[in-house]
């Protein structure tokens, strides 16, 4: 998961900039290099000045790094970025009253902080998550007790009964042949930002052939793209717990799926082959 702590300093530099312990901590954190939330701020205050009624222009150089780094499925070159799409942003006209610019500048930094989350996450290979399967065993009976770590199925108890939020949705499956015979369920936390799924019966994969990714669907985001739940193996048909990682922030789940992907997982998956899924009620 992304580290919170690297976006708070990108946010504070594109504000008002870094002192030496902050840059430090964030040359340390891997996000030096990351401009994404310097182009929004600098969206945002081009736009304020086009409202107040100011006369320059975005610079084409800067228009096309900032539509360079939008993610785009679709379109022309000149659509993408270039110089034709630097004149384009550098071209908007401005809102018609100056004493609107409030709501207007905001939803456009939102849009543009979005836009630096999302390309972020685009651009960042799926997760691979580790998978466990819950061994039981006792000690010889006359070696002492040695500390066990904690499983993924240890975790995953934990969070149903310490974390208020946590929900348990039960896995409904499709018609897939690797499905015929699952059962288990999924659980969630927005609040902790942590999940599992467990499966049962669910068929192994071959991981130089297939490997499941998870997909998590939120209500707040569009449903062309959901949110990268990792990619994980399922070597038996015993029980099977595996972490939830998400690459990214989510609030209200409203679907979860499996789906059978090339080795490495996909940003995109064409859902060619759902395996399970798990709806979340509203209530």
């Amino acid at each position: 998961m992304r580290n919170p702590r690297l976006d708070d300093l990108l946010v504070e530099r594109a504000l008002q900039g870094l002192d030496d312990g902050q840059t430090a901590e964030l040359r340390a954190l891997g996000g030096e290099e990351d401009d994404s939330f310097d182009l929004a701020a600098a969206a945002v205050e081009l736009a304020y000045a086009r409202a107040k009624g100011g006369e320059e222009a975005l610079p084409a150089a800067l228009a096309a790094k900032i539509l360079a780094s939008a993610p785009v499925a679709t379109g022309t070159a000149a659509e993408r970025g270039g110089p034709q799409g630097a004149r384009r942003v550098a071209s908007l006209p401005p809102p018609r009253r100056a004493a609107g610019w409030v709501p207007w500048a905001a939803a456009a930094a939102f849009a543009a902080l979005a836009m630096g989350a999302w390309g972020w996450a685009i651009r960042t290979p799926p997760a691979v998550v580790r998978v466990e399967i819950p061994v039981s065993s006792l000690p010889p009976p006359s070696a002492a007790p040695t500390p066990q770590p904690k499983t993924a199925s240890d975790r995953r108890l934990e969070l149903l009964a310490e974390v208020k939020d946590a929900r348990r949705v039960e896995w409904a499956r499709t018609k897939d042949p690797a499905a015929r015979a699952a059962t288990g369920d999924v659980v969630w936390s927005p609040s902790a930002q942590q999940g599992y799924m467990r499966f049962v019966g669910l068929h192994p994969n071959d991981s130089t052939k297939t490997q499941y990714q998870l997909w998590i669907f939120d209500k707040d985001r569009d449903g062309k793209y959901p949110v990268d739940g990792g990619v994980f193996d399922v070597p038996s048909t015993g029980e099977v717990v595996v972490p939830v990682i998400a690459k990214l922030h989510v609030d209200a789940p409203t679907l979860f799926a499996v789906t059978v992907e090339r080795p490495g997982g996909v940003v995109v998956s064409k859902r060619e082959r759902i395996v399970l899924t798990a709806a979340v009620s509203s209530g």
